[in-house]
C-alpha cells in the first residue's frame, strides 16, 4: 500500500479567524472549535448552530467552507483534543472556519469522507498528538506537523465507498442520540 503526507494530497491552511465582530468588515457564520470537536459531518442543517461574527474579505475568500473540506482542531488545552476532524458535507454559504483549526482541502483524486475517517483513526490522532507542542495550559499543532500525518492512497471508488460506511454509521448515531434526547422528557 502507499502511504502520502497530507501535504502531498491536500492543501493546508490554518485559520486566524477570531470570533469578534467590527462594523467595518463584513457578516459571516464561523464554524469554531467545539463545532468540529463533536461533529463528525456538517451540513447546512447544522448552519443555525454557527455563531455570527464578522471577517475580512481575504479571510471569506480562503476560509469559506465547501463541499468535501475536511477541518481539524488545531490547539486545545489536552493534545489529545487537537487533530479532531470533521468533514463539510456542502458547500455552506457564507460560512468560514474560525481560529483555533486548520482547513484541509483535498485534491480531486482524495475523497473529503474518506480523509476525514483516515484522520479519524486512532493512528492518526495518536500522531497529532505526538507532534503537539507546548506545555501544560496549551498545545498546538504545525502546518508541518499537520502536514506529515500519513494517509493510505487507494483507489478512489474505495475511498467514496469507506466514507459512504462512515456517514451511514454517523446518521445512525444522530437518530439515536435524538431519539435518546426525546426519552429524557417523557
Amino acid at each position: 500500500m502507499i502511504f502520502k503526507r497530507l501535504s502531498e494530497i491536500a492543501t493546508i491552511e490554518i485559520s486566524g479567524v477570531d470570533k469578534k465582530t467590527v462594523e467595518s468588515e463584513i457578516p459571516v457564520k464561523l464554524c469554531n472549535f467545539t463545532d468540529v470537536y463533536y461533529n463528525w459531518e456538517i451540513d447546512s442543517s447544522y448552519s443555525e448552530k454557527f455563531m455570527s461574527a464578522t471577517a475580512k474579505q481575504s479571510e471569506i475568500d480562503k476560509f469559506t467552507l465547501k463541499k468535501g473540506d475536511v477541518v481539524i482542531t488545531k490547539d486545545s488545552e489536552t493534545k489529545e483534543d487537537i487533530g479532531i476532524s470533521c468533514l463539510i458535507k456542502e458547500d455552506l454559504e457564507n460560512t468560514i472556519l474560525g481560529y483555533h483549526c486548520a482547513l484541509i482541502r483535498p485534491n480531486k483524486n482524495i475523497d473529503g469522507g474518506y480523509l476525514n475517517a483516515c484522520l479519524q483513526s486512532s493512528l492518526a490522532r495518536k500522531y497529532f498528538s505526538n507532534q503537539a507542542s507546548g506545555s501544560g495550559q496549551r498545545y498546538t499543532l504545525t502546518l508541518t506537523g499537520i502536514g506529515s500525518v500519513k494517509i493510505p492512497i487507494i483507489p478512489y471508488e474505495e475511498q467514496i465507498k469507506i466514507a459512504q460506511v462512515f456517514s451511514n454509521i454517523n446518521k445512525k448515531i444522530s437518530v439515536n442520540n435524538k431519539i435518546n434526547d426525546n426519552l429524557q422528557y417523557c
